[in-house]
Formats: C-alpha cells, structure tokens, sequence
C-alpha cells in the first residue's frame, strides 16, 4: 500500500484513493491524479483492501483503471452498494473510471477461429473500447450504478468530461451535504407543518415552467409546479416534500391547489387571447379519486375554458395496484377532453406495462436520459428508440430537464420537437410567467 498526504488546493479537501493491483498502475493513476495538484492518499490491491479502509477511514473518490485482465473496477460498484445497504457506508464514494481508449475492430468467429472484421477506421462497426472493454459496455453500467446510488464517471481521452471537471463535481455535492442533512431532519420533524402549509398556504408558492418547441423556441406548454419556502429550513425540495405529502394522504389535496392556481393562470392568459395547454402532476392514487373526472370537468366548466388546456400528468410515486381502476380513471378523464401525459418516461418497471395497456396523449422522457445524451451514446439510442416508440403509439413526446443548448441541438437531431429546462427557461412566479408568455406573443406578432 502506498501512502502519502494530500497537496494544498483547490482540492484538498478531498479524500481520494486509487485501486490498482500493481505499481506501475498505481503510479500512473497518481501521475494523473497529480497533474491536478492532488496527491491520494493510498493506493489499494483489492476489493477486500478497498472495504477494510472504507471501514476505517471515509473516503470522497476511488480512481481505477478498467483493465481486461482486472475486474476489480467493474465490480467496486457493486462493493460500494453493499457496503451503503449495510449501512457501513453514509455517503458512498464517487467512482473515477479511467484507461487507454482504443478503436478495435469487432471480432468474427469462423471455424472457431478469431478473425476481424476488415472495416476502414471510423467504419460503424468499429468499436470504442477502453482498457478492452467496449465504452457502450461502461456507460450502461455506469447508468446501472447511478440508478443504484453510486456516482460512476467515465474519464477517457476526448470525453466531454475530464479529470478537473469530475473533482469539481464531487466539490459540488459535498457543498451540499449539510443541505441533505437538513432535509433528512426536516423529513423526520415536519409531517404537522406540511398539514399546516397545504391548509393555511403558508409559505407554499406555486410556479409554470414553460415548454417550447425547440426549433422555433415557441411556448406550446407549460408545467405547473409548487415550491414551499420553510421559516426554519429554506426552500424544502420536491424530492422530500412529496413523498411527505402522499405519506399523510395529502395529494388530493395539494393536487386541488395547484390546479385552482393553473385555472386562474389560464384565465389571466386568456384576456390575451392565449391557450396553451399547461400539466398539473397527479399520482395515480390522486387520479382515481371517485368521480375525479367529473369534478375536474366541473372546475373547468365553471372557469369557462376548454377542458384541452388542463394536462394531467401521471407520476409513478404512488403507484396504484389496481390497473384496472387506473385504466377506468384516466379513460374518463379523456372521454371528457383532458389530455394525460405519463411523466418520467424511461424511469420504473411500470412505464412500459402502463404504454401497453393505457392510453395516453404524450410521454415525456426522463431527464436522467436527457443530461446524458452528449456524454453517452447509450443515451442518444435510447431517446432515439423512445421517439421512434412514440410515433408508432401516435404520443406526443416532451424532453424535460434540458441543462445546455448544445443539448437543445441534439435533441432535434434526434426527433425530439418540445422540451423544457433551464436551458430553455425556469420554473417562474405567476407574474413572470405570464409576461414571459405575453411578451412573446407581441413579439412574434410585431
């Protein structure tokens, strides 16, 4: 085991070892890891090394070569996961995949002899491999770590994220520890003040992220979303807000007040004579409610506008046993012109039962896929496949958590027409919101 203290530097608040099964290894891996001004703290030869020290001493990020010959790298993954399900681990470290990226030609098997494809580089059938493993390989296995809680990033030569990046990422996330840690005693704390926020309004605010057509950037859509601002804690996350509220039994109710917000936003839009569908979210447990549609009708008949305008859009964190209760519910609520968007497409075993045996008017595809479209091509083929899916079943597709413009781009390479994101624009207060939507509308008409 190799030991030395880490360098002073931007980077020296973090605790970063390598696993490597011999020197040389070990040292390229610190040559690269010194370019950076940092210096790991040891190097370790095995998985059983890697768990002794994580029992003993915490660690931020574990740098490793894939290497054909060693399988260690791809089965820390694993490793890390046990070990936090155990609960040795709180924070499970960030894991840096390294090696030498290679273009190999595919190999054939004729006569059980090995023989290579005879392609000109650059061919489509020339594959990326790194330390012989192809990079296709890495990054779903990468995505499968993610799913599971442990950070994986790919680090090659010519990939859209580098060493330096990577630290800063891992910086990122430990800046926003003690926020985690606060919200986990919120979560514990708060179940009375939810009640008391989702009756009196206090501190609750609700705001409209707008969906543009990507090529034209013309508001088609928006998204009705709410915020709750905590007089201890801040701004409390959708993340640890909603799971409180459908634990209560709560989502009716909180489904009721975004939805009287997005009715009054629509009639505010309408002076300007302007419709645009705008989603409410709605778990399932929410939308087979008893007479659910009739009430929603209702609402919308007494506001005077168009059922078409008000989109219910399905989350999976309530999920509801009884399909066919589903099934019955949301038949309802578009036999009476609504329109149903099955959010998060993509994410959970039900998405492609519920495509199969419900009827929906748009999916929208989860932004896991969607940040990831540039830095892995797994990605690019999977929204590829979602948006070739969605013509064959007649869907409208929206692409949501667009983080960059280059992304914007590619998405419309790709088939996608609408998306949403910061790229695009945040979620906004109610007045932003509408003199956002108006202010484009007089321009577009000017």
């Amino acid at each position: 085991m190799i030991l030395s203290s880490a360098a002073p530097n931007e980077f020296k608040a973090l605790r970063i070892i390598t696993l490597a099964t011999d020197t040389t290894c070990a040292y390229r891996l610190a040559g690269a890891l010194s370019c950076m001004g940092v210096t790991p703290l040891a190097n370790v030869e095995s998985l059983s090394a890697v768990e002794a020290w994580l029992s003993e001493s915490p660690v931020d990020v574990i740098v490793c070569e894939i290497r054909s010959e060693c399988g260690d790298a791809l089965m820390l993954p694993s490793l890390l996961k046990g070990l936090h399900a155990a609960g040795t681990l709180v924070q499970p470290p960030s894991i840096f995949w390294t090696g030498e990226a290679t273009l190999n030609a595919p190999v054939r098997v004729i006569d059980e002899k090995r023989t290579f494809a005879q392609q000109e580089p650059g061919h489509q059938l020339w594959i990326k491999h790194m330390g012989g493993v192809s990079i296709s390989a890495l990054e779903s296995h990468a995505r499968l770590a993610r799913a599971s809680g442990i950070q994986v990033e790919i680090l090659r030569e010519g990939g859209t994220l580098d060493l330096d990046d990577a630290l800063r990422a891992v910086l990122l996330t430990r800046a926003q520890s003690d926020l985690k840690l606060r919200v986990n005693t919120f979560e514990a704390l708060a179940e009375d003040e939810v009640i008391n926020a989702l009756t009196t309004g206090k501190g609750l605010r609700f705001v409209f992220q707008p969906q543009f057509e990507l090529l034209s950037r013309r508001v088609v859509g928006a998204e009705a979303l709410v915020r709750w601002k905590h007089q201890r804690f801040g701004e409390i996350p959708p993340s640890v807000l909603m799971p409180l509220v459908n634990r209560l039994g709560l989502d009716l109710l909180l489904f009721s007040l975004v939805e009287m917000w997005t009715i009054k936003v629509m009639l505010a839009l309408k002076q300007f004579n302007i419709g645009i569908p705008i989603a409410v979210n709605a778990s399932a447990k929410t939308i087979c409610t008893p007479h659910f549609a009739d009430r929603l009708a209702a609402r919308m008949h007494q506001a005077d506008l168009p059922n078409r305008l008000l989109k219910i859009e399905l989350t999976e964190d309530v999920p509801e046993p009884d399909e066919l209760c589903l099934s019955a519910s949301l038949t309802a609520i578009r036999a009476k012109g609504f329109q149903i968007s099955l959010d998060d497409f993509g994410t959970g075993a039900a998405t492609l039962n519920l495509l199969a045996n419900m009827s929906f008017d748009e999916m929208k595809i989860d932004g896991s896929f969607v940040r990831e479209v540039e830095r892995h091509s797994s990605s690019r083929k999977v929204i590829a496949g979602i948006v070739s899916w969605a013509g064959l079943l007649n869907l409208n597709l929206v692409a949501e958590g667009i983080e960059d413009e280059s992304t914007i781009v590619l998405l419309h390479r790709l088939g996608c027409r609408v998306g949403q994101g910061y790229a695009l624009a945040r979620p906004m207060e109610i007045d932003d919101f509408l003199n956002f939507v108006t202010q484009q509308k007089n321009s577009q008409q000017s």
